[in-house]
């Protein structure tokens, strides 16, 4: 879409209009001109509801400070700064096409749940303070009526999608395979392995040989799971809520001290060549689910850290097998992205069918 939202003049200044260097303050100057020019002009209009020139201004100034942020010359500033007005003209008025839609049906949004959001503004960005609330309001040139009839417009174009986004969720086996096959290069993948691991680092009042023996003790007991209990015991480790026949990842989330612990030590699938080669030699001769030894490593000028690895599965190079519940749920989502948009675009079009859309 590509229509005159605004002249440069008006959003920018005549200078930069006229092909001549934009002045040294150009957001300063772009507020200004918004404000004293026109700023409650009516730009465009949607199913009877228009859009002024001070809405636009309001959705472009994150864009002109990122924009400018670029240091690119005003020549290339202008030109993708035309792009995002089309772009941000295009979305509020498909916006204000939604809302009109539900508006035209039978259709009614219950005041509660406009009630809810509101409060549940009040209190987290106020503290609960609706006089800091409405304060912030009259800042920005809004009242407490203005505010509200946006809150309503979300909440219903919020329903609206969701109601679209419901006819994308379905996925069907044929559809899975078919997306597969046509997206074969998509899913060509370098040899991987998947691995959960615990990392064992020196505590501060330990010594480097105590730091060692504690990671073989761990070791051993999950190499042995018949002694973890006691191992748990022996260095007092939290036992709440954990089962009685504890699993790598329990004990992962208690001991390990890297950022995997809170997921089990899980560390997903990772190509091989990302892998330290020692670790990647280890986890190959392991059985699956068997625990490695303590792995010890040297860092420079630090205190050694010790690794152990359980091997959860390896795929080889090549395609990614169709039957793997991870390749199936990355094509569902996939699909589901797909269907979403392709059902958006229809809609959209319906609307724009049914609404009068007017640029001025």
């Amino acid at each position: 879409m590509n229509v005159p939202l605004l002249s440069f003049a008006l959003l920018l200044g005549a200078s930069a209009a006229s092909g001549q260097s934009a002045p040294a303050s150009l957001e300063e100057t772009a507020a200004q001109r918004m404000t004293a020019v026109n700023s409650d002009r009516i730009v465009a209009s949607a199913a009877g509801q228009g859009i002024t020139a001070s809405d636009i201004r309001r959705q472009l100034e994150p864009s002109i400070q990122q924009l400018r942020a670029k240091g690119q010359s005003d020549v290339t500033f202008f030109k993708e700064l035309e792009k995002v007005k089309d772009e941000t003209l295009n979305a509020m008025t498909e916006h204000q096409l939604v809302i009109a839609e539900f508006r035209a049906s039978a259709a009614k949004l219950p005041g509660i749940y406009t009630d809810g959001r509101i409060e549940e503004i009040i209190r987290h960005d106020f503290g609960g303070d609706r006089n800091r609330y409405v304060a912030s309001l009259r800042a920005g040139g809004l009242t407490p009526l203005s505010h509200r009839k946006f809150i309503e417009d979300e909440i219903i174009f919020d329903y609206m999608v969701s109601e679209v986004r419901r006819t994308a969720l379905v996925v069907g086996p044929g559809q899975i395979s078919e997306y597969f096959e046509s997206h074969k290069p998509d899913f060509v993948r370098n040899e991987q392995i998947r691995f959960r691991q615990i990392t064992l680092t020196t505590g501060a009042a330990e010594s480097t040989e105590d730091a060692r023996a504690r990671a073989t003790v761990w070791a051993d007991a999950l190499r042995h799971p018949e002694k973890i209990p006691a191992t748990l015991a022996r260095f007092k480790i939290n036992t709440t809520k954990l089962n009685s026949a504890p699993t790598f990842g329990d004990i992962a989330e208690r001991i390990s001290t890297d950022g995997y612990a809170t997921k089990g030590g899980d560390s997903g699938w990772r190509d091989v060549d990302a892998i330290n080669e020692k670790v990647v030699g280890i986890i190959k001769k392991l059985p699956i689910g068997q625990a490695s030894e303590a792995i010890e490593f040297d860092l420079p000028g630090g205190k050694p850290v010790w690794f152990i690895v359980v091997r959860e599965g390896i795929h080889p190079k090549g395609y990614a097998d169709l039957n793997d519940p991870d390749v199936i749920i990355d094509i569902e989502n996939r699909v589901r992205a797909e269907n979403f948009k392709a059902a958006m675009t229809t809609w959209i079009a319906d609307l724009r069918r049914k609404h009068l859309v007017e640029i001025r």
